[in-house]
């Protein structure tokens, strides 16, 4: 095993693809903005450092998967930063759900110092994460994705290379704009079959063998929403935001998007109601309210 791999945001994703690689036998270099998330991995085996400048004079691989693009500049450009520790040689393995051309904005920042990058973002959940079953979709040269594969492998079982840097976000957004749009439709055909007295649960049964089925209908409704838990680890202000990266791109290539666009209205207004935080399944309630208001009316 090479020397330190350091990780940068232990968040609901970061926490349990940390744990596997430790599990795997590395050596695990770890940071987030709140200490609180670091102590897990400590007691895990991981050391702590106290910035992201540490983080990257220290490891010659960083994995970052942080909330947004923002965040990931501010991970490379901000004081105490990437940039300030980092060397020639080194990778950095962006994970984070993020906008393409904000990637290739890091990316050309690094490239001028030697340091070479990969877009890398994972499909599959906190479920995925635990079990090491990510799908990661990754763009950037094929050489640096070649010798990153071993690491990537422990947290997940589909590789996909892509091409050029900024097509693994890419994908991520056209993915997460499919998977909002099911998770919408099943929402509304669900309330709709309550209302005419059906069963949910058996009509969750029909649509999982027939031509509805979604990931929505396989895993999503059985797991967190006909229970009502709706805790599936992915908050709904990510899921809106993955979509406007994709209603922004449409735009620029000047694209027609009108399904895109009325899904980002309807996540829009569910945080405006609920709040960004609430899990992206609460979709489903924000619907459930608007159809009980109705029948009020």
């Amino acid at each position: 095993m090479e020397g330190k791999l350091g990780f940068i945001g232990l968040g609901a994703m970061g926490q349990p693809m940390s744990r596997r690689l430790l599990e795997a036998g590395f050596q695990l270099l770890v940071y987030d903005v709140r200490p609180e998330a670091i102590q897990p991995l400590v007691q895990k085996g991981a050391e702590a450092a106290s910035s992201v400048k540490e983080v990257a004079d220290k490891c010659r691989k960083v994995i970052t998967i942080v909330p947004n693009s923002e965040a990931v500049e501010q991970v490379v450009f901000g004081p105490e930063g990437l940039l300030e520790g980092a060397k020639g040689g080194d990778i950095l393995i962006e994970m984070t759900s993020a906008y393409p051309p904000s990637t290739l904005k890091i990316n050309q920042a690094l490239s001028a110092r030697g340091i070479s990058m990969i877009d890398a973002p994972v499909s599959g959940g906190v479920v995925g994460a635990e079990a090491g079953t990510l799908s990661i979709m990754v763009g950037g040269k094929e050489e640096v994705f070649n010798a990153c594969q071993p690491l990537l492998s422990v947290l997940g079982k589909n590789l996909f290379f892509l091409g050029r840097i900024g097509s693994g976000h890419a994908v991520k957004a056209i993915n997460n704009f499919l998977s909002a749009t099911t998770m919408a439709a099943t929402s509304e055909a669900i309330i709709l079959a309550t209302q005419l007295g059906l069963s949910p649960q058996r009509v969750m049964e029909v649509l999982q063998v027939s031509t509805g089925r979604s990931y929505s209908t396989d895993f999503k409704f059985p797991k967190f929403v006909l229970p009502r838990t709706f805790n599936s680890g992915f908050a709904l202000g990510l899921m809106y935001k993955d979509i406007d990266t994709v209603t922004r791109m449409a735009k620029e290539y000047k694209i027609p998007m009108f399904v895109a666009n009325m899904v980002q209205q309807l996540f829009g207004c569910a945080i405006i109601h609920g709040g960004e935080r609430q899990d992206h399944t609460s979709i489903f309630t924000y619907l459930e309210d608007l159809s009980k208001r109705k029948g009020e009316a």
